[in-house]
């Protein structure tokens, strides 16, 4: 999560890479974001930026930064009708690339140092795996309680990324071995559901090949201003990918999320009760002790932060994540739809996309 051991290695011989960036729109800091991952020091890369539509506000966006790139392309895939857009963008890319010896997919949202290219393909390149993942940090530029839980929710699945066993691709900075990605048919994978990396990662666990994760290849997302409304429609998504995509973990979690968000609820209604008089002294202390332990820990926590957060800002998001985890988790329960920048997908186990639905505009 601090970066490993420092860069990794650099192979001999650098394999041809071809970089696929699915994007749309020309939000704040895709500006920075794209033009990073325009500028890797990676010796021998083509870049393939992707839109649905040739009107898309991205395309301008692109031509501009690209301007005088050889290694740039600029596509446009249409639009989806058997999986998700993005899925459908990177396929896109993938046909236009040719035969590379690695692909690699990053989003546009996300700030790369210059040397994150040569750290994600690195172990690819020296033969110790078939596919690497990084991660991002999110950099808070405020104290609003989304943007602090969206940062400590973040840091929380980064966490997660160092335990071989549970490790997840993050379709945001994930490479794969030409090889493997043809040997283990992902184009038929994509083609058809609702998320890449989501889908990428029991996939090929199946066949014995886990992400490896990267420390050293770690973007940065500055962010700011998120609502708890945006913060809660974030978090219900990835857990509607985990719902569809990996859905025996999704069941399993049910018990994670009882044990994270139960005990603090209790714990606030007994302290609560006790002061009104209607719980005993005996249960009211111990509830007081629980949280004192429970806010101990997250300011443990806070110390992973990229960036200072005063510590009353901190607590307020720590404890607000907890509540927002059981209220996303509950609300995957109630739907099998999709909503993501104007389109509705309806989808099945496994992540199988059943229909795609475009909202008017």
């Amino acid at each position: 999560m601090r970066g490993g051991r420092g860069p990794e290695p650099r192979p001999a011989v650098s394999p041809r890479v071809a970089l696929i960036v699915p994007l749309t729109g020309n939000t704040p800091g895709m500006r920075g974001a794209v033009g990073s991952l325009l500028d890797q020091d990676y010796p021998d890369y083509a870049v393939y930026c992707v839109t649905e539509r040739a009107d898309d506000p991205a395309v301008a966006l692109v031509r501009e930064l690209a301007a005088g790139k050889d290694h740039v392309h600029q596509l446009v895939a249409g639009s989806a009708t058997t999986c998700g857009q993005k899925n459908h963008s990177i396929l896109a890319g993938i046909r236009a690339a040719g035969r590379p010896d690695v692909y690699a997919f990053c989003d546009s949202t996300h700030v790369a140092d210059r040397t994150f290219l040569s750290n994600l393909v690195a172990p690819i390149g020296r033969g110790d795996a078939f596919m690497t993942s990084g991660f991002h940090r999110i950099v808070p530029e405020d104290t609003r309680t989304g943007t602090l839980g969206m940062l400590i929710t973040c840091l929380a699945l980064h966490l997660f990324q160092s335990i071989r066993a549970i490790t997840q691709p993050w379709g945001g900075a994930m490479a794969i071995s030409r090889q493997a990605f043809e040997k283990f048919d992902l184009v038929s994978l994509w083609s058809r559901n609702i998320v890449d990396d989501f889908s990428m990662g029991p996939h090929l666990r199946r066949w014995g090949l886990p992400a490896w994760p990267v420390p050293s290849a770690c973007l940065r997302t500055p962010l700011s201003g998120v609502t708890l409304a945006g913060w809660d429609i974030w978090l219900t998504r990835q857990l509607l990918y985990l719902k569809f995509c990996m859905p025996t973990g999704w069941l399993l979690s049910i018990l994670g999320v009882l044990l994270l968000s139960g005990p603090q609820i209790v714990a606030v209604v007994a302290v609560l009760g006790w002061l009104a008089g209607v719980v005993g002294p005996g249960l009211g202390l111990a509830s007081v002790g629980y949280l004192v332990l429970f806010l101990g820990l997250g300011l443990v926590f806070r110390t992973l932060s990229p960036r200072p957060v005063p510590a009353p800002d901190w607590l307020r998001g720590y404890f607000a994540t907890f509540l927002m985890l059981a209220w996303c988790f509950g609300r995957t329960f109630i739907t099998n739809t999709m909503r993501w920048r104007g389109i509705d997908y309806k989808v099945g186990w496994g992540g199988v996309v059943k229909a795609v639905i475009r909202r008017a505009a």
